[in-house]
């Protein structure tokens, strides 16, 4: 898992030639290859507009970690999208199918900011259960990242612990 603001093709095609699995969260409106079907508007090859064609899949439940066990309710839609590499990388690089998943926060509070995450895939989704999945995944970051944060702080302490006194 990861939160990237410039997650690179490269990364994409690296992850598909090594076999490896993602869930990242995006902020990039990547190229599409169009649908088969004629789209009434230009954007439908970009990979944003194909998901907000797609109806919301369902609604989720979850934590904040604010005050009072504050929660979240959740739209949450998916979509397989055929992700093109940028037009100057299309020749090294090949077409790609992401899962897309975009969770949007239905009455957020006006103590925080909404949740509006797009988060993308390599892992299969095939129902709303499966994107539930993923976006509890995701939610778990923060754990995550407080974990190697701590770690990072006993590592550092053990360190000075270890030092053989002053004077040897």
């Amino acid at each position: 898992m990861a939160i990237a603001k410039a997650i690179s093709t490269n990364f994409f095609c690296l992850a598909q030639v090594l076999g490896a699995r993602f869930l990242v969260r995006v902020q990039t409106n990547r190229l599409a290859e169009p649908p088969s079907s004629p789209s009434p508007t230009n954007a439908a090859h970009r990979v944003f507009a194909q998901v907000a064609a797609v109806p919301w899949s369902g609604r989720h439940r979850v934590a904040t970690g604010g005050q009072d066990g504050e929660t979240a309710f959740l739209q949450i839609k998916f979509a397989s999208v055929k992700t093109l590499p940028p037009i100057g990388k299309q020749k090294r690089y090949a077409l790609q199918t992401l899962i897309y998943i975009y969770v949007l926060d239905v009455d957020p509070p006006s103590n925080r900011d909404p949740i509006d995450w797009k988060l993308v895939t390599n892992l299969p989704v095939d129902d709303l259960a499966a994107a539930v999945e993923k976006l509890d995944w995701y939610a778990l970051r923060w754990k995550v990242e407080m974990f190697h944060k701590i770690m990072n702080l006993v590592a550092v302490q053990r360190t000075r612990d270890c030092r053989p006194p002053s004077g040897w």
